[in-house]
């Protein structure tokens, strides 16, 4: 085996590799809270020695919680043992699955004290237009924080390699701290394809090509994915998929420069027009369902867990997330898409750290001490075996699983994308960028390109006028951000 890694550790990586190794171990239990150096000192009254942070001073937190396929059994427990902790402080929580409309909703009305005092979940309108405005607090200074349990180790000396260099950030500065971390490609019903004998590890498109034509002679629909939340194709074919196309082209130095800086071309690269050729074959072929633009993410996962869809582009949280509809004896595998026809040339793949806290920065000072307080809390190695187990993430700890019992508290999806990076030379890979673009012809760009998905899929909207459209686009806003400096 040879894999390559961006954005994840090689380490947590190879030992998760090892899992099949590891017995039916009972769980040990996590290590006590060790205290870090006292942080952020007070002078009133009696202060916690863990963080210097005044022990009479009742603060009760609003917070904005996204609820999504992690659900919040991970949540409540982290804010149960934060609690018995720090007992003057309190939650009070609002859980949605559309936690940004409420959220936006708060942010129009410009109300301080109405407003979360700590939150997650996608902002409307992006990131970057509130932090020029101002409105959130920066946590760059937790990355520098002691763990609780890190035996006097920061948070970047305990995070996945390449997690600290390669986490989101606006104007170089961290505004929610990652605190879990999960793999995107092709999730796909394991006892349908033991039953036909379909080639679970395609190496080449072609051979993928192939699979997806068996698979639609059986009367199955190859691949699906949420046509409202078009975005989700991304999981099986975004931009880690441009980076692979770029370095079976012997381009991939430039390619990766540019797409960081956000240098042009970019929706109109070579390598994007490929991938959304790709996308376009497959759909005049009929490899996605005829009504994809109607299903959600649920229905487009069920449609693998009834076996009417074969594979389904999302995520590693899909285990979690449709745990209640899934049969006892389903098991979920993992595949990524391979770009080229060279069975040796690298699979990208997609890994991501995320799922923290945006803190409200016209909050009292103490308010966001405490959030800040949590959100590092929430690296805390028994909080991490709970998002790991309950939540079905993989953690953000490159720590994790030198405890095997811990380890193996990992589900199966996310061990199937291991037991995948086993047989294949894979790079796992962000797609972050170093520039961030306010201009609202940026956001504009992109609908043009998500608005375009679901026609490309089922094969009746050529590629390349909706990318040019986008690339028009995309080029205002990188000239309107240059007049700005």
């Amino acid at each position: 085996m040879k894999v390559k890694m961006k954005s994840i550790s090689t380490a947590l990586a190879l030992s998760l590799v090892a899992l099949s190794a590891v017995g039916c171990a009972k769980a040990q239990e996590p290590a006590k809270d060790a205290a870090p150096a006292p942080q952020n000192g007070t002078s009133q009254g009696a202060a916690y020695t863990e963080n210097g942070l005044p022990k009479d001073q009742k603060v009760t937190l609003k917070v904005g919680f996204f609820e999504s396929g992690m659900g919040r059994e991970w949540f409540d427990f982290a804010m149960n043992t934060f609690k018995e902790k720090f007992p003057n402080v309190s939650f009070e929580v609002v859980y949605s699955p559309k936690i940004d409309t409420i959220t936006g909703t708060k942010i129009a009305a410009n109300n301080d004290s109405d407003m979360f005092d700590l939150f997650s979940g996608n902002i409307p309108g992006g990131v970057e237009a509130l932090v020029a405005a101002g409105k959130l607090e920066p946590q760059e200074d937790l990355w520098d924080r002691k763990a609780y349990d890190g035996g006097g180790k920061t948070l970047k000396d305990i995070a996945l390699d390449g997690e600290y260099a390669s986490a989101p950030r606006v104007m170089g500065k961290t505004y929610a701290l990652p605190v879990a971390g999960t793999a995107g490609g092709l999730m796909y019903n394991k006892a349908l394809f033991e039953q036909n004998g379909w080639n679970q590890n395609p190496k080449t498109w072609d051979e993928f090509m192939k699979l997806c034509e068996a698979i639609k002679a059986k009367g199955v629909i190859p691949v699906t994915f949420p046509g409202v939340y078009p975005t989700y194709i991304e999981n099986a074919f975004g931009a880690w998929k441009l980076f692979e196309l770029a370095e079976a082209n012997g381009n991939l130095k430039k390619f990766e420069d540019d797409f960081r800086s956000f240098k042009l071309p970019n929706h109109t690269s070579p390598e994007s027009v490929e991938r959304w050729n790709k996308i376009y074959e497959m759909g005049k072929k009929g490899y996605f369902p005829e009504g994809v633009s109607a299903l959600n993410h649920t229905q487009s996962q069920m449609q693998v867990i009834q076996g009417k869809a074969a594979m389904v582009s999302t995520g590693t949280w899909v285990q979690n997330e449709m745990k209640e509809s899934t049969p006892p004896d389903f098991k979920w595998g993992f595949m990524s898409v391979p770009m080229t026809n060279k069975a040796d040339d690298t699979i990208w793949i997609r890994l991501s750290a995320g799922n923290g806290n945006y803190i409200w920065a016209a909050k009292p000072e103490l308010n966001k001490k405490w959030a800040k307080e949590f959100n590092v809390w929430l690296w805390n190695l028994s909080v991490q075996s709970v998002i790991a187990e309950k939540g079905g993430m993989l953690p953000a700890r490159k720590d994790f699983s030198d405890d095997a019992a811990r380890a193996a508290k990992i589900q199966d999806a996310p061990k199937a994308m291991y037991e995948y990076m086993k047989k294949n030379k894979v790079m796992l890979e962000s797609g972050f960028r170093n520039v961030s673009l306010t201009d609202p012809a940026y956001q504009q760009s992109l609908k043009v390109i998500n608005e375009a998905i679901s026609q490309i899929a089922i094969g009746k909207q050529e590629p390349l006028p909706k990318l040019q459209e986008a690339e028009e686009l995309l080029k205002k806003a990188i000239d309107a951000q240059a007049q700005k400096k």
